[in-house]
């Protein structure tokens, strides 16, 4: 992602030339400046810049609405759904590299969560934070100064008692929105991949003017051969909004969201379970189908006879199933239920079985499987 932002921050740089040298010799631009700092104006001025930078998260009630970890979601979606699109448009060839860039750009977007169970790392990122961002634009919210002094200060983990509210929404929102844009983004990438229609992403569109009070709109709009048009919602939780854009346009909406065997924390290290390169590799060349098992009704990714697995060793490797143990925080695993695991993590591990320790890795070495893109609620649209 780095080339990316790099280029991303260039055009700011670019804007901000742009912006001084006018500053500098135009006086009807010194003028229109003076006029949008003016004491009159300059509290809306400040308040629609906090669409483009917000210093913390607070909630719907608040007098000050704080977003950041939306709108440096945002940013990163705009990349994707409103400018590297046109690249991926070009050519078949062209939207291959399109995937793939999607897929790794989310691993590292999943990658990021990894402050909440990496005290160091997120030492080192919150130091950065303060050597390249104003202090008071960084902590614009009372008191976030305070926890990351805190933080800063000692190893707590998310599932730890200490890991309370308040630090929780100090650290989501120093990401960006690294649960829903990575969902946004896997859904993008498939919606084009299986041809369900004509694909309008709607992911920057907070709101839609209309005739009546503005509007949350769906994620996506699908236009299908047929003329008819559906609204699509990443994730089950926003009934309520999907259900007010129906009513306002007619145009039926229904949610979808990733299957439960993606992004999930591993317990046993607590960082979330990536894509591999095979998977990636085969998901952009539309090959990934062939590699594909149906087994108990569910579609896997077999691990075990894959060069990279190497005994168990391979990072992405996903077990589901019983684990005897302790987890990231020292606090026994709840081993009477499956969970998603790192192979890596836990293949020297045992569960009970008929009062008998069962070895993982010897005992489930076919049934290792890698993360495959699968969206649930998908169907609505594909059986059509």
């Amino acid at each position: 992602m780095k080339l990316l932002l790099d280029k991303l921050g260039i055009s700011i740089e670019h804007l901000k030339c742009l912006d001084e040298v006018f500053s500098e010799h135009s006086e009807e631009y010194q003028r229109i400046n003076s006029l949008l700092s003016s004491e009159s104006y300059n509290q809306i001025y400040e308040e629609i810049s906090r669409e483009l930078y917000a210093g913390g998260k607070t909630g719907a009630s608040s007098h000050v609405k704080l977003n950041r970890q939306m709108i440096l979601g945002d940013v990163i979606e705009y990349i994707f759904s409103g400018r590297t699109y046109y690249y991926a448009a070009k050519s078949t060839e062209h939207l291959k590299h399109f995937y793939k860039l999607i897929f790794y750009s989310v691993n590292q977007m999943l990658l990021f969560d990894t402050i909440t169970v990496n005290p160091e790392l997120r030492r080192a990122y919150i130091e950065k934070l303060e050597e390249k961002i104003p202090i008071d634009f960084l902590y614009e919210k009372v008191g976030d100064e305070e926890l990351a002094i805190e933080l800063k200060e000692n190893d707590v983990k998310i599932w730890q008692g200490e890991w309370t509210p308040a630090i929780d929404d100090f650290v989501d929102s120093l990401l960006p929105k690294t649960l829903g844009a990575p969902k946004e983004l896997i859904v993008f990438a498939e919606f084009i991949r299986l041809q369900i229609g004509i694909i309008i992403p709607l992911l920057l569109i907070q709101r839609i003017f209309g005739n009546k009070n503005p509007i949350a709109p769906p994620d996506f709009l699908i236009l299908q051969s047929n003329k008819e048009i559906y609204g699509v919602e990443v994730g089950y939780k926003k009934e309520l909004q999907s259900r007010e854009f129906s009513i306002r346009t007619s145009i039926p909406t229904f949610a979808v969201d990733l299957k439960n065997n993606m992004h999930n924390r591993c317990p046993k290290c607590g960082e979330n379970i990536l894509y591999c390169d095979v998977m990636i590799e085969n998901y952009s060349n539309g090959t990934l189908q062939n590699l594909i098992t149906e087994r108990n009704r569910t579609s896997r990714l077999f691990c075990s006879e894959c060069p990279n697995f190497n005994d168990g060793e391979c990072k992405f490797s996903n077990y589901y199933g019983r684990v005897e143990g302790v987890n990231f925080n020292n606090q026994p695993l709840d081993s009477k239920f499956n969970r998603h695991y790192h192979t890596c993590c836990v293949k020297d591990d045992t569960y009970s079985y008929r009062r008998q320790p069962v070895n993982i890795l010897e005992n489930h070495r076919e049934d290792f499987f890698a993360q495959i893109p699968e969206i649930d609620g998908i169907k609505n649209l594909i059986n059509k």
